[in-house]
C-alpha cells in the first residue's frame, strides 16, 4: 500500500507543479482587458528555468530512498550472490519510465496553459534528460547514506548549486573574476546539469521554432556583420589610433599598453585573414604587429585591411537584409499567407527569449581579454569559435553550436549529450559504490580522530 500511494503521489506531483507554475506564469502581467499571447509573455525564460529545476527536484525525490529502502532485504539476501547490475538496471528502468511519464505530463499541462505548441517535443527531451540525471544522482545518495534524514537533508544541498551555477540566478559574467572568465562559462557552471538544460531550452526555442528556422541563416549573417562593423572593427581602429600616438614606445619592451594593443591586432586580424582564406602575402603582414617590429608601413597596411573588412561586412550585411526581405515577401504575397505568417510568428516566437539570447540589455557589448575581443551580445548568432585544442567545447552562454573533436554540433543535441554523459558517470560511481566508499571512509576517519582525541 505504501508503494502504491507513493507511486500515485510521484505521478501527480509533476502535473500539479506544472499547473501551479504555468497558471501564474501565464496570467501575471496580463490584465483582464488584454489578450494573452505566448509571444508577449515575458515570463517564459523563467518558466523554462523552473521547469529544469522541477525536473531535477522531482527526479531526486523519487529516487532518493530507492536503495536505502531495500537495504535490509539486500543484506538478508546477500548470501545468494544476486547480480548487482541487474538490481541497478531494474531500478533505473523503473525510474526512467516514471520520469518519462512525469516530464511528459508536466510538458503537456504547462504547454497547454501557456499555449506553447505541443509539437515542440524537444522540450520534453531536455526535461527527461534532466530527470534521468537526477534519478541516478538520487540513487547514489540513497546507496551512500544509512539515514533517511541525511538523504532528504542532502537533496536541497544538491539542488541549490544547480540554481546558483545555472547562469540564471547569477549571470556568469557577474561571477568572481577568480572563478569566471569573459570568454567561457566557469568550470563549476559546466558541471551543472541545469546550465546545460537551460541553455538548450533557450537556444532551441529561439532558433529551432518553425518561424525562426526560415530566417536564422540570414539573421546570423546580418547580425554577425552588424557586430563586426559596429563593435569589433571600431575597436581595432581605436587600437591602431592608439599605436600612432605611442610611436615613441614601439621598441619599448616594458610598455604594456603598446604590447597589448599589438597582440590584440595580431590575434584578431590574423583570425579574420584565416577566416577569409587570405593569401600568404597578406597574412605575412601580421608578423610585424609585435613590439620591436612594428613600423609606420605595418600600421598603414593594418588600417587599410580594417577598411577592407568593413567593406566586406557591409556587403554581407546588405545581402543578408535583402535576402531576409525576399523571404518575407514570398511568405506574405497574399492576404491569406500574410495572416498565416503573423499567426506563426505569434505562436512560435517569444520576445523575452529573444532579448535573453541576444543579450540586448548587456552594457559591455565587447570585452578585451587575454589578447582577444570577446563578443558579449548577439551570442545566439555567434560563429567565430577559437578552440584551444581538439576537445575544447567551452564557449559563452547561448551560442548556437559547440565545438568538439574538430566538428561543430547543434547546441540542443550537444547539451543533451553532455547531460547523458554526466548521467553515465554517475551510474559508474553507483555501480562501484564510489560515493558510499567515500562517505564511509570519511566517517571512519572522523571516528578515528575522535577516539584519538579522547585518548
Amino acid at each position: 500500500v505504501h508503494h502504491e500511494v507513493l507511486l500515485v503521489v510521484n505521478l501527480s506531483l509533476s502535473p500539479l507543479l506544472a499547473l501551479f507554475m504555468a497558471y501564474f506564469v501565464k496570467y501575471y502581467g496580463f490584465s483582464e482587458q488584454s489578450t494573452y499571447t505566448f509571444s508577449k509573455n515575458s515570463n517564459i525564460p523563467v518558466y523554462f528555468f523552473m521547469s529544469v529545476v522541477v525536473a531535477l527536484f522531482v527526479g531526486l525525490i523519487v529516487s532518493a530512498e530507492e536503495i536505502f529502502r531495500d537495504r535490509k532485504i539486500r543484506k538478508r539476501e546477500a548470501f545468494l550472490h544476486l547480480s548487482n547490475s541487474s538490481y541497478l538496471a531494474s531500478k533505473i528502468i523503473i525510474l526512467f519510465g516514471l520520469s518519462a511519464i512525469q516530464t511528459l505530463s508536466f510538458i503537456f499541462i504547462g504547454n497547454l496553459i501557456l499555449e506553447i505548441p505541443l509539437s515542440e517535443g524537444r522540450y520534453w527531451l531536455i526535461l527527461f534528460s534532466c530527470a534521468c540525471f537526477a534519478n541516478v544522482l538520487g540513487l547514489n545518495i540513497s546507496s551512500a547514506f544509512d539515514s533517511a534524514v541525511a538523504i532528504y537533508i542532502l537533496i536541497p544541498v544538491l539542488v541549490i548549486p544547480q540554481l546558483l551555477m545555472s547562469g540564471v540566478v547569477i549571470p556568469f559574467d557577474k561571477f568572481n573574476p577568480n572563478v569566471g572568465k569573459p570568454n567561457f562559462i566557469p568550470m563549476m557552471g559546466e558541471a551543472m546539469a541545469s546550465r546545460w538544460a537551460y541553455e538548450a531550452f533557450m537556444v532551441t526555442q529561439f532558433k529551432d521554432n518553425p518561424y525562426e528556422k526560415m530566417y536564422f541563416e540570414v539573421d546570423q549573417r546580418e547580425r554577425t556583420s552588424f557586430y563586426k562593423r559596429k563593435y569589433m572593427l571600431t575597436e581595432l581602429e581605436t587600437k591602431v589610433s592608439y599605436l600612432w600616438t605611442e610611436r615613441s614606445h614601439w621598441r619599448d619592451q616594458n610598455h604594456q599598453g603598446v604590447k597589448d594593443a599589438l597582440r590584440l591586432l595580431k590575434e584578431e586580424i590574423g583570425f579574420e585573414m584565416v577566416k577569409f582564406s587570405m593569401s600568404p602575402a597578406m597574412t605575412a603582414m601580421t608578423a610585424k604587429l609585435e613590439i620591436g617590429k612594428v613600423d609606420s608601413l605595418a600600421l598603414v597596411d593594418t588600417r587599410e585591411f580594417i577598411k577592407l573588412l568593413r567593406n566586406v561586412y557591409a556587403t554581407r550585411l546588405e545581402k543578408a537584409i535583402a535576402d531576409r526581405g525576399l523571404i518575407t515577401a514570398q511568405l506574405t504575397d497574399t492576404k491569406e499567407k500574410k495572416a498565416a505568417f503573423e499567426t506563426m510568428k505569434g505562436r512560435y516566437t517569444n520576445e523575452a527569449v529573444r532579448v535573453w539570447v541576444e543579450s540586448s540589455n548587456e552594457t559591455n557589448r565587447i570585452v578585451e581579454w587575454n589578447g582577444q575581443l570577446i563578443q558579449k551580445i548577439l551570442l545566439i548568432y555567434f560563429e567565430d569559435h577559437r578552440p584551444a585544442h581538439l576537445f575544447d567545447f567551452r564557449s559563452n552562454f547561448f551560442v548556437p553550436t559547440k565545438h568538439f573533436m574538430g566538428r561543430y554540433y547543434d547546441t540542443l543535441y550537444f547539451n543533451i549529450s553532455v547531460i547523458w554523459v554526466m548521467t553515465l558517470l554517475l551510474f559508474v560511481t553507483l555501480y562501484f559504490d564510489l560515493l558510499k566508499k567515500l562517505v564511509h571512509a570519511l566517517e571512519a576517519r572522523r571516528k578515528y580522530r575522535r577516539r584519538n582525541t579522547a585518548l
